[in-house]
C-alpha cells in the first residue's frame, strides 16, 4: 500500500489537503472514544457498484456496473459503536453519450474508506441479527481510466488524461450483521458514495457517484487491551 501512495506527488491542492486532514481527524476522533478493551476483526468483502459521473463535460452520463472487492478491518469500541477501515479495488465510471456517439468510461480505483458505525439490537451469540448505520469519508487513487476499447480517456485536445489521479468523497449507508459461531459475522452493506472532489482534468467539473451492495465475513482477531497494548485471544 505504501508503494502505491508514494507513486503520487505531494498534493498542492488546498482542497485535497483539507480532505485528507478531515479523513485523518475523523478516524482519530472516533478512535479516541474508547474503553479499556476493544474487539478487533478482519475479513474479505466483495460487492457490486452501480456508478455514474455527474457533470456534462463529455455529454449525458448513465449508470454502469462494476466490481468492488477487498478487505475490511473492524474496531469495536462499544457493543453499539465501532470504527472501521477498508482497502478496496473499485470499478467506477459511467456510460456517456453525446449525440449519436456513446462511450464507456471505465475508472478503476484503489479506495480507502473509513467509517463510524452505529449498531442496533442486543446479543452477540450465533444467529443474532444486528442492523447498523454508518458514514465516513473515503479517498481514492486512480489505477486506470479507459474506454470500452481499452484506450486511455484523454481531454478533447488529446494531450493529457481527462481524469485526475485523486478522488475524495463521503459514504453513507446501512446494513445487517448476522452472527455465526466463534464470533464470526456475515456483513451485508448498502451504501451510496458521493464524490466531493472534482475528478475532471481541465475538462469541466466531473464527480463520481456510486450505489454499492457489499457482503463480507469478519473473523475475530481478539481483544486489544489498551493498558498492556497487546491483542489477547
Amino acid at each position: 500500500m505504501y508503494q502505491l501512495l508514494f507513486m503520487y506527488k505531494p498534493c498542492s491542492n488546498p482542497l485535497m489537503k483539507r480532505c485528507l486532514f478531515f479523513s485523518t481527524a475523523f478516524f482519530l476522533c472516533f478512535s479516541a472514544w474508547a474503553q479499556p478493551k476493544r474487539n478487533l476483526s478482519l475479513g474479505p468483502m466483495v460487492g457490486l457498484n452501480v456508478s455514474t459521473i455527474t457533470g456534462d463535460a463529455y455529454g449525458t452520463a448513465s449508470t454502469k456496473t462494476g466490481l468492488a472487492a477487498g478487505i475490511f478491518f473492524n474496531y469495536s469500541i462499544k457493543q453499539t459503536f465501532g470504527v472501521s477501515g477498508q482497502l478496496l479495488y473499485s470499478q467506477l465510471g459511467a456510460n456517456v453519450s453525446s449525440g449519436q456517439l456513446s462511450r464507456k468510461f471505465k475508472l478503476d480505483y484503489f479506495q480507502i474508506p473509513l467509517f463510524a458505525t452505529f449498531y442496533f439490537g442486543q446479543g452477540l451469540g450465533a444467529g443474532t441479527i444486528r442492523p447498523k448505520l454508518f458514514l465516513g469519508p473515503y479517498v481514492g487513487f486512480l489505477l486506470s481510466a479507459k474506454d470500452q476499447d481499452g484506450n486511455p480517456i484523454r481531454t478533447p485536445q488529446g494531450n493529457a488524461s481527462a481524469i485526475n489521479p485523486l478522488d475524495f468523497g463521503v459514504n453513507l449507508g446501512g446494513g445487517l450483521n448476522y452472527a455465526l459461531k466463534n464470533q464470526s459475522w456475515i456483513n451485508i452493506d448498502v451504501r451510496y458514495g458521493l464524490g466531493i472532489l472534482d475528478i475532471g482534468s481541465g475538462t469541466g467539473e466531473l464527480r463520481n457517484g456510486a450505489f454499492s451492495v457489499m457482503t463480507g465475513i469478519s473473523f475475530p482477531l481478539g481483544n486489544y487491551d489498551e493498558r498492556t497494548r497487546r491483542i489477547k485471544p
